[in-house]
Parts: C-alpha cells; structure tokens; sequence
C-alpha cells in the first residue's frame, strides 16, 4: 500500500535474511519449542519484526516493534523480560508522538527518547542485564529471533538519523562510546560465566554493539561494515542457538556443565556446526565476519580510532569465550564417557548448513552483499556528513 510500506535495499535484504532465520529456526527447533505458547510467540516476534521492517512511517514501525514485545508483555512466554521491553516501547511510542510536533526542541526530545528505546532494546551497557536474564530464563529460540531483528539499529538506520539528522550528528558519539563500552563490558563478563546461555546471551550483545559504534564511522566503507556485522551476528548466533538448544533437548546437563561434556564423539556434525558458527561471529578469514570487520576497522580507523582498539580486543576475548563454551560442551571426554546421543537430525542439518553457506560463500565473495549494502551505507554517510 503506497505510503504505508517502503520497499528499498535496505528492507529487501533486512527481510530476506531474517525470514531465513526465522524458517531455520522453526524447522531445526526441538518438537516441544514448535508447540502451544512458543510458536505462538514466535510468530508474533516475527511477524512484529518484518512489518517494521517494510513500514515507511515510524508510527507503523512502532506498531511491528509493539507485536513482538507483546508475547512477553502479555505473559505467553514465560520469565520475559517485561519491564525492558516495556520501558524500551514506552520510550519509543513517546519518541513517535514527539517526532510529529513542531520546533527543533521537540526532534531533539523526539531522538534522545528513540536512542534510549534503541538502547534498552539492544541491551548495550548499562541496558544489557535484561538479556543476559531473559536467556537464561526464557525460552531460549523465540528470545534469539527477538535479538536477532536487530530493530533497534534498523530504528537509527531507517528514521532517527534520516528525520534526525542534526541531532543524530552530535549524539552518536556518546551514543558510539556506549555501545563500545557494553562490547568490551560484556566481553570482559562472559570470561567468568559457566551457563552456557549466559555466555551465548553476552556474545550476542558485545558483538552487535559494533553495529552502533560502525555509525559513527560516518564514512560509506565503515557504515557498510556495520550493516555486514549485522547480518553476520544475526546468522552466526542463530546457529549457536540452534545448536546449544538441539544439546540442551538431549542432554540434561548441558544447561549447566559443571565440566566437560565430550559431546563431539557423540555429535560430531552439532559441533562442526557450532564451530563455523562460532568462528563466523568473531571474524574467522573466509567467512563474511572477515569482512565485515575488515571494513568496519577501515572504515572507522581514521574518523574513530577508539574503535580502531575496541574491535580487536574485544573480538579476541570473544574469540578466548568461543573457545572455552566449545570446549566445555564438545571436547574434554572419551566416547566411552559420553551418553549416547542423536546427532544433528535432517531438518536440522538443511537449517545449519544454510547458515554455514551463506557465512561461507559471501565470506569468499562478499561482493554482491557489499555492493547492495553500500546503497544505505551511502545515504547515512551523506546525511551525517561523509568525511
């Protein structure tokens, strides 16, 4: 419907890649998570996020934001996290109605309240607590496809810096400092967890804060980077939750090892699996996190040295955490040790060799990703001053 919907690049592939995800994940999740409440669940986060993905106004943006916080606002899935979620639309909803009167000091209330609905949202520090609560105790395969929209950078990317620009220009510095905060923080934190959900839960958060702080790069090769390290976290980490939750469903200590499992003599394909996945998150040459970083450090080397240091420290500690969870989940134990268990089914291996291919196949020839990303790095870069 003309006004209503917008059909550009940037919606194209936002929508192809997370209707991906949300397929993978309905097909590799285990039989008791595609049933009652959770689907139900499931199907409004995603329905909620692809219509504020295709919506053309922020008011119908706020309403697709809305749908996918109410599975948790209104109790269909357990332990939520309400009150984030809540306080994150209440910002929004009050950002929306500021942004729509006149004057220069209500689009600057108008910003400072969708940055704060952004940051809440993508739980970047202080917000990130909510995240790490709402893995460990919700339902873990609805909670990643509502990380994974990412709305909270597609809200700055789409209307706060387009409708915003002047106020976005002298905001996103702090606004960068925030986010590489929480990346290096929540970095920094996952070396000291044991719960497997928790240290998935602080991965996810330290490496998608890169999207915000890519923005402050101001240039087209680091705001492309930033939009490549989107898609990369978003199906890289997928791949790690559908792995660990296919464990979790058939081994009982897997949601709290208290050493190692030794998992891979049983499930060898789970940990192949687990493995690119992780590798992919934190930039492994060969996969398409070796290109997104490599132009969100260029990109931003100049204009934001600060990045410069953040992005390799903490994607090493990332790196050390990876390791540490593989190891503690696959490696340590002989077969002989190790229950016996089902390895990854067939509707399984189709949803992760999916993920595989497109981290690896665009990892070697990222060109088409890149050259359709670079349209909306372009228009962001002129609109905040390209330099």
């Amino acid at each position: 419907m003309p006004g209503y919907f917008i059909f550009d690049s940037l919606t194209a592939i936002s929508m192809a890649i997370y209707a991906g995800l949300a397929l993978a994940t309905f097909l590799a999740a285990p039989r008791r998570d595609r049933e009652g409440s959770q689907l139900v669940g499931m199907a409004f986060i995603v329905f909620g996020t692809l219509l504020a993905y295709s919506a053309a106004s922020l008011g119908l943006f706020a309403v697709g934001w809305i749908i996918t916080a109410l599975p948790y606002l209104a109790g269909f899935l357990p332990s939520g996290p309400r009150i984030a979620l809540g306080a994150s639309t209440a910002a929004l909803v009050a950002g929306t109605a500021v942004a729509a009167l006149p004057g220069e000091g209500s689009h600057t209330a108008a910003f400072v309240l969708l940055v704060l609905a952004v940051l809440i949202r993508k739980g970047i520090f202080p917000f990130h607590s909510w995240v790490t609560l709402g893995f460990e105790r919700s339902p873990l395969l609805p909670m990643g496809l509502l990380v994974n929209g990412h709305l909270g950078a597609y809200l700055l990317i789409r209307f706060g810096i387009p409708q915003f620009a002047a106020v976005a220009q002298q905001a996103l510095p702090l606004l960068s400092i925030l986010a590489l905060t929480s990346a290096i923080y929540t970095a920094l934190l996952a070396l000291s967890q044991k719960s497997p959900r928790r240290i998935l839960a602080l991965l996810s958060v330290s490496q998608a804060s890169f999207i915000l702080a890519g923005l402050e790069s101001r240039n087209e090769e680091g705001v492309t980077g930033a939009l490549l390290h989107w898609s990369v976290v978003a199906v890289a980490t997928t791949g790690l939750y559908l792995v660990y939750r296919s464990i979790e469903a058939r081994h009982s200590r897997a949601s709290a090892p208290d050493d190692h499992l030794g998992l891979v003599t049983r499930a060898p394909r789970l940990a192949a699996f687990f493995a690119l996945c992780g590798l992919g998150l934190i930039g492994l040459p060969g996969t398409l996190g070796f290109a997104a970083e490599d132009l969100l450090f260029h990109g931003s080397l100049e204009s934001h040295p600060l990045l410069g240091i953040t992005l390799p420290l903490a994607t090493a500690l990332n790196a050390i955490t990876m390791y540490r969870l593989f190891s503690r989940l696959f490696l340590g134990r002989g077969a002989g040790a190790v229950p016996a268990l089902p390895d990854a089914l067939p509707r399984e291996r189709w949803a992760l060799s999916a993920a595989a291919v497109f981290l690896v196949v665009f990892g070697i020839l990222p060109g088409a990703l890149v050259t359709a990303r670079a349209h909306t790095a372009g228009q962001i870069a002129s609109l905040l001053g390209e330099r």
